[in-house]
């Protein structure tokens, strides 16, 4: 799976950018981002299955890193479905893919943004939020062909499944991004220059949100500004808000 320079082999590239098109073919994007592994290795061929089989016993501290493992629960049934939100770029308006988030998480996020608007004219849109297991595995693999295959560099960008806060619940991690389309992937730590990045840091704590990655973090992860796991219900009473526009 590795070699001294922390990249895939040609086979390994190969069988990934096959997973990743029998994925898109016979998925598209609805629903995807709760798959089980049952449903995903039915989609997969058998050296596919076995290639992510031995995928999944991967250790992330091969590669310098120091992520707890985190576990890999069932999806869970109170998940809130968000869509229709997008952000505008050079005029253009780019529309986010539909995102889950568990409903306590949710409603902390709702409250969270209200106090934003009000306090700063600003809001805050999701960009990822829950992610099964077996998704996480598929995101894993998106971002080492976006890397170009360097295992390395991919892990301490995208946790490995079981690793990942966007799988569990019970530390449910939001990825924001506001309405100017910050961050991108060319250009991720631009959110930490932004406004709502500098509330987050300031009020985060209030709605029960914390940064996970800062930097020099003691997992060994990039630093993600945009990246904040919910940690506790806040004190005072939630109510459910509307699904971001």
């Amino acid at each position: 799976m590795k070699n001294t320079k922390g990249e895939a082999s040609i086979f390994d590239k190969d069988i990934i950018i096959s997973i990743l098109a029998r994925i898109k073919k016979k998925t598209g994007t609805q629903g995807v981002k709760t798959i089980s592994f049952p449903r995903l290795f039915k989609i997969l061929d058998k050296r596919e299955k076995i290639f992510v089989k031995k995928f999944l016993k991967m250790d992330p501290r091969e590669y310098g890193l120091k992520n707890k493992f985190l576990g890999t629960p069932s999806v869970p049934k109170n998940l809130v479905l968000i869509k229709d939100q997008f952000y505008v770029v050079r005029r253009k308006r780019r529309i986010i893919e539909e995102q889950y988030v568990p409903r306590p998480v949710y409603d902390a996020y709702a409250q969270l943004n209200q106090a934003l608007e009000k306090e700063t004219g600003k809001k805050l849109l999701i960009n990822s939020g829950y992610r099964s297991p077996a998704y996480q595995t598929i995101i894993f693999f998106e971002y080492l062909k976006f890397y170009g295959f360097d295992v390395s560099k991919t892990a301490r960008r995208v946790a490995f499944p079981g690793y990942g806060e966007h799988c569990v619940p019970q530390r449910q991690a939001l990825d924001f991004v506001t309405t100017e389309g910050i961050p991108t992937d060319e250009r991720p730590l631009d959110f930490e220059k932004t406004p709502e990045y500098r509330w987050l840091k300031k009020n985060a704590h209030r709605f029960g949100f914390a940064l996970s990655y800062p930097r020099k973090n003691p997992e060994g992860m990039m630093h993600e500004p945009w990246h904040w796991r919910f940690e506790k219900k806040p004190s005072s009473k939630i109510e459910s808000g509307r699904n971001p526009r």
